[in-house]
């Protein structure tokens, strides 16, 4: 069996998410499609900086490229409103921040309106995916990494705002991504520079979790981890690599069905004792299903590499890669009628 028919047959390619560099779609992505497999990829501000008419033109290009190669693509975008949003004006209409929402005199109304904006743009992108909302609690983070990005500190609200996002997406068939598990409201350093250290005991950490048992009660597609440890939970292991937190806590005690997903595993939170192959390991091993490398794709191959060679080695049980592609199946058919 040749290389690319190896990534092809066993299917590693379909546990990654990547990046891509330009506006147009180039030989490293088509590389990626044609032999390893990749169908998943994450768009950024990078991608769109040539305008509209050319992003649109991109996004058909790479699942065109996808169906040719015989698989199912998925498009995914963080649109989240306000600082972090990778489509903006003039190209694309404007949207608040989930702060801006929250504020509102009448926030259950605001935040029909941003999840209507953002379905409007994802669906005229045929972008698949939204990695939205954030329902970590406005805490110490938002003066830092998650500034502008919270609906709140209060649990309750968080989580009927969360629902009323999260339901109009998937009725309008845009997937959602719950983030950050188990919560990372408290961080006071950021995880793309650091690693963090949530030191909340179990019942504070409880409570700030709330909003994604709604989000999972509410139907979310997927839920992002972040690369923070919660020394509660699991004191040796930041989420992204806590069986802990990924299947004691999520699959377990939460019953959460649906795909967890790593954060950037380039990041240097997720980086910070090892490198971006072993943590892609390391997540998936922890009971990630879909690992996420957003910038560099020379990295992807590479991560590629060392999960098969763990496949090979035994280090890597074939169940577990099988049990993350099931698990896949239900985004890659797409979010249901």
């Amino acid at each position: 069996m040749t290389q690319s028919n190896f990534y092809r047959e066993i299917g590693l390619g379909r546990l990654l998410m990547a990046g891509l560099p330009g506006t147009e779609i180039d030989e490293g992505t088509l590389g990626l499609i044609r032999d390893f497999g990749v169908s998943k990829f994450i768009m950024f501000s990078r991608n769109a900086r040539e305008g509209a008419c050319r992003f649109r033109k991109l996004c058909r290009s790479i699942k065109q490229a996808c169906i040719e190669a015989h698989l199912r693509p998925l498009l995914a975008i963080d649109q989240e409103g306000g600082p972090v949003r990778r489509l903006t004006p003039p190209e694309f209409m404007d949207m608040p921040s989930q702060d801006q929402v929250r504020k509102d005199s009448d926030p259950r109304i605001e935040m029909t309106k941003l999840a209507e904006a953002t379905t409007r743009i994802l669906k005229g992108c045929s972008i698949d995916m939204n990695l939205a909302p954030v329902l970590d609690l406005c805490l110490n983070a938002s003066k830092n990494v998650l500034r502008h990005r919270c609906f709140g500190e209060d649990p309750e609200t968080v989580s009927v705002l969360g629902s009323i996002y999260i339901k109009h997406l998937l009725r309008h068939r845009i997937m959602t991504c719950a983030k950050h598990f188990p919560g990372i409201g408290r961080v006071e350093r950021d995880p793309h520079r650091h690693l963090p250290v949530v030191t909340a005991d179990r019942a504070k950490v409880a409570v700030e979790m709330s909003p994604f048992i709604c989000a999972i009660r509410s139907g979310t597609t997927c839920i992002m981890t972040s690369h923070v440890i919660f020394s509660a939970l699991d004191p040796e292991n930041p989420a992204t690599f806590s069986s802990c937190i990924a299947n004691s806590l999520l699959r377990e005690k939460l019953g959460f069905k649906g795909v967890l997903l790593t954060d950037d595993l380039e990041m240097k939170g997720a980086v910070k004792k090892m490198g971006t192959e072993q943590a892609a390991l390391s997540a998936l091993m922890a009971g990630h299903d879909l690992l996420l490398v957003c910038s560099s794709q020379e990295l992807v191959r590479r991560c590629l590499f060392y999960l098969a060679e763990a496949l090979e080695k035994g280090v890597l049980p074939l169940e577990r890669v099988k049990e993350a592609q099931k698990r896949l199946s239900l985004i890659e058919k797409g979010p249901g009628p």
